[in-house]
């Protein structure tokens, strides 16, 4: 944590100082006194909020800010706001080079991981600047606060931020005349207060340069940007202010015209278009396009991988299919100040406002050349496109595109190769754990194409399908089986039940069924699906084996453990053979069988498995999935089945907060783990603690809308056993209404129903109804023995505490000599030191807990 004492760190996306800043004295001293007053007296500085036209030099003053005082500060970092993904972007890119990000490269984790360290330390004196926010209510999710010398400039064209910063903005305006004189006479050496030679100039000379900025400045409206690029087309061109207002004069267009859709002066345009006259072809032709793209960075990959496709205009054709050409016209761009390059990322940039005029420009001017350009921005982004998001080595390409797909007018788009960019770009995102990003894809996607083609385009279809998944894994379970439902039946109508989409569909409906805990009707899906999976798709094809999985779960949710292990050994073999040891979804039926092995009661086996998975996956770079929360939560109870208590504890620790940090408190998978920890911390004797956890995940079970399945009823369980020992008329009353339900949802003789009932007993006898006790007892021993097997750990757990209310009936003898050979079994499948074992040869009673899916 002494990351400052190395020296400044000062973002690689903080603009150039420009060293022909201009003026903003007052604004700058009004920034700087406002972040600094009486920071020894507060607990943190309010956000300043510098707001104004767009173009009218908001990030100047940024940027001149960061330069001047940058040694007041341990950090200054720049955070692109115009759009969400772009602010957690910059945060993640930060918590990299503090060496705070998340180890598994989990997105959400390094975000709040480097607000809280900017909150609370060790870093003190910090500057973060929010550029070109637009949404208020969104950058006030990303504002840290809680140091007094952390500072906060955000700039913004959005005049309503006191109420979410709780300060008053300051609002930049327009260059006063003499400060664009001055800049102009500063920037342009035919207009400057000296000759070549550097030597005053004469009076009359003086007077005429002074008079031409003066008339230049009145004509540009006093806009910093537009001085900005007056001055590089008059520096570059050698043309005389004379001559450049002529041209000025011929060709003006209206600002904030609702026909153009633009909200900036119209001589900004007419700059832009002069600027163009002189560029030459191939330079004009890549700006032009360059206004279609979003303005965020363009790599030139984006223009190049598919630039043979592009087809009109055809000198732009012509331009994308040249690599030199293209590079030579991109070097002019950045020579007339109308793009900025960075050799070190390759990557082009053009002005938003620049953008924004000069496709208002053609719109107006040549329509038909606009739609063009925009199909030949559809068309390299669609190039782009690796067609594999499972693949993790293909995230940077993916990256390129994503940034430009809404503001590019992808959601609009009737290619379908693009189309198939947003559908993969969908899945991609909610494959590495980005389920809000994905969501907020796919569904604008979604409506924007069901207008256009139709709710049975099999695009839309397609589409459909991912974005129900990602409705699923955020928690929003209603809405998700919902879509599925509708697009499952859209699909088997007009497609058939063997097209690819709709097996897909089919799929990932059965994940619906399971967690609405219709496990039996899963079960039958996934038969029906088995065969022909194999069929379209072959036998050892990823997505066949992906139904192999879906059955080993559906198998294990029935208890019916053997089964389940078939088919996760056999998914688990081919996904070795077919994906490779380290594969996801290999590590994920390794996982399975490791699960399996804890339902058939081989502890031990079990733990070696899940120790295995670990291991591998420790060693897998790449992101957080749900996939790796899932085995380190298997890890933990896999060793506290196997008698490992204190390691249990710590690691169900780590996987809850693994959860929090990756799904949020409210999510079913986040409570499941925590249903698990109440018996690490049980056994590990923190009666408290997990009664606390017990109560809270209980309250939960209704807000998450879980149905009355295995989640609920094994809270109820879990909770029970922590009351026992104070409160057993309470947990009579939670496993009495556990047994009833699972009874109902599973029947009387699943594992988790045999387990209440057995738990049940254990009430009975703290109450003193040993008779009750014995007959739950001999019941759930006698069925146990059938279901699970004589030497499972469960059937010999009810065993010895039967055992004990034969003792408290008075068949002595039956008891000793249940016991005996209880214990014998233990000592052959647990072995005498383990923690079971030794109550069993304490006489003690014996808890059995339920591990929910």
């Amino acid at each position: 944590m002494e990351a400052f004492t190395r020296g400044l760190i000062f973002g690689d996306e903080i603009p150039a100082r420009n060293p022909h800043f201009t003026g903003r004295e007052e604004e700058l001293r009004i920034l700087r006194q406002r972040l600094t007053a009486s920071a020894v007296e507060v607990l943190s500085q309010p956000p300043q909020a510098v707001f104004g036209l767009g173009g009218i030099g908001k990030t100047e003053i940024a940027a001149e800010y960061a330069h001047r005082f940058a040694k007041e500060y341990d950090l200054v970092w720049w955070v692109r706001s115009e759009h969400e993904d772009r602010m957690r972007d910059a945060f993640v890119k930060l918590g990299k080079r503090l060496g705070l990000a998340s180890p598994d490269g989990q997105r959400d984790k390094s975000i709040w991981t480097v607000m809280d360290a900017l909150r609370s330390g060790p870093y003190d004196r910090w500057l973060l600047i929010f550029d070109n926010a637009t949404q208020p209510e969104v950058v006030k999710r990303y504002l840290p606060v809680g140091r007094p010398h952390g500072h906060v400039i955000i700039t913004s064209r959005e005049q309503q931020w006191r109420r979410h910063t709780k300060a008053e903005g300051i609002e930049v305006t327009q260059f006063t005349e003499e400060e664009t004189v001055e800049f102009l006479r500063r920037r342009v050496p035919d207009l400057a207060a000296r000759d070549e030679q550097g030597k005053p100039l004469d009076p009359e000379s003086e007077k005429s340069r002074q008079a031409d900025a003066l008339r230049l400045a009145r004509a540009l409206d006093n806009l910093p940007i537009a001085a900005e690029h007056a001055a590089a087309y008059l520096a570059e061109t050698k043309i005389s202010a004379n001559a450049y207002l002529e041209m000025f004069d011929e060709d003006p267009h209206e600002l904030l015209s609702e026909h153009v859709d633009m909200d900036y002066p119209h001589v900004v345009a007419t700059t832009w278009s002069i600027s163009s006259r002189q560029l030459g072809s191939d330079a004009t032709e890549l700006f032009n396009l360059c206004a279609f793209f979003s303005p965020e960075p363009m790599a030139e990959e984006l223009f190049l991988t598919g630039g043979a496709n592009v087809r009109a205009p055809e000198a732009l054709a012509e331009v994308l299919a040249d690599t030199r050409r293209f590079r030579q016209a991109a070097r002019r761009l950045h020579r007339y100040s109308l793009a900025k390059t960075d050799g070190k990322r390759n990557v082009l940039t053009v002005h938003r406002v620049v953008q924004r005029v000069t496709r208002g420009q053609i719109a107006l001017d040549r329509p038909e050349d606009c739609a063009a350009y925009r199909t030949a921005v559809h068309t390299l982004l669609a190039a782009t496109n690796p067609r594999n998001p499972d693949r993790e080595s293909n995230d940077a390409q993916y990256e390129r595109s994503l940034q430009h797909l809404m503001p590019a007018g992808a959601l609009q788009t009737d290619n379908p190769d693009l189309r198939q960019l947003v559908v993969d770009q969908v899945r991609r995102l909610h494959l590495r754990g980005g389920h809000e990003e994905s969501l907020r894809l796919g569904e604008a996607a979604l409506k924007a194409w069901r207008d256009t083609s139709g709710p049975d385009d099999e695009r839309v279809l397609q589409l459909a399908v991912e974005v129900g998944i990602a409705m699923r894994l955020a928690g929003r379970s209603k809405e998700a089986r919902e879509l599925n439902e509708e697009t499952l039946e859209r699909l088997t109508r007009k497609f058939g039940e063997e097209h690819e989409v709709t097996l897909i569909c089919a799929n990932s409906y059965g994940g619906d069924l399971r967690t609405l805990g219709r496990f039996d009707e899963a079960l039958e899906l996934d038969l029906k699906l088995m065969p022909l999976f194999e069929r379209v798709f072959l036998p050892h094809h990823p997505r066949t084996l992906n139904v192999r999985n879906n059955l080993g779960a559906d198998y294990r949710r029935l208890g019916r453990f053997r089964d389940a292990l078939q088919h996760d050994e056999l998914a688990y073999a081919e996904r070795e053979r077919v994906l490779g040891p380290s594969n996801l979804r290999t590590l994920t039926s390794k996982d399975s069988i490791s699960h399996d092995l804890r339902g058939c009661g081989q502890y031990d086996l079990a733990l070696d498995v899940a120790r295995d998975v670990i291991t591998a996956l420790a060693l897998r770079p790449g992101p957080e999935t749900l996939d790796s929360l899932n085995a380190q939560k298997s890890f933990a109870v896999a060793l506290r089945k196997a008698g490992h208590y204190e390691d249990a504890l710590e690691e169900s620790e780590t996987a809850v907060q693994r959860y929090i940090d990756f799904l949020g408190e409210e999510h079913r998978y986040t409570l499941r783990a925590k249903i698990n920890r109440i018996n690490d911390l049980r056994v590990t004797d923190h009666p408290r603690e997990a009664e606390e956890l017990g109560r809270s995940a209980l309250a939960q079970c209704p807000r998450l809308d879980i149905p009355k399945g295995d989640i609920t009823w094994a809270t109820m369980v879990n909770l029970a056993l922590v009351l026992r020992r104070n409160n057993p008329d309470e947990a009579r009353a939670l496993d009495e209404g556990a047994v009833q339900g699972l009874s109902e949802v599973f029947g009387p003789e699943h594992p988790f129903t045999l387990q209440a009932t057995a738990n049940l007993a254990s009430d009975l006898a703290a109450v003193g109804e040993t008779a009750g006790a014995l007959d739950l007892g001999k019941r759930c021993f006698e069925a146990a023995g059938r279901v699970l097997g004589t030497d499972h750990p469960d059937t010999l757990a009810m065993g010895a505490n039967l055992s004990l209310d034969l003792r408290a009936t008075g068949d002595s003898g039956q008891a000793e000599e249940l016991r005996t050979d209880i214990l014998r079994r233990y000592e052959e499948v647990l072995s005498v030191e383990h923690p079971v074992a030794r109550i069993a040869q304490q006489r003690g009673r014996i808890n059995i807990d339920i591990e929910p899916y």
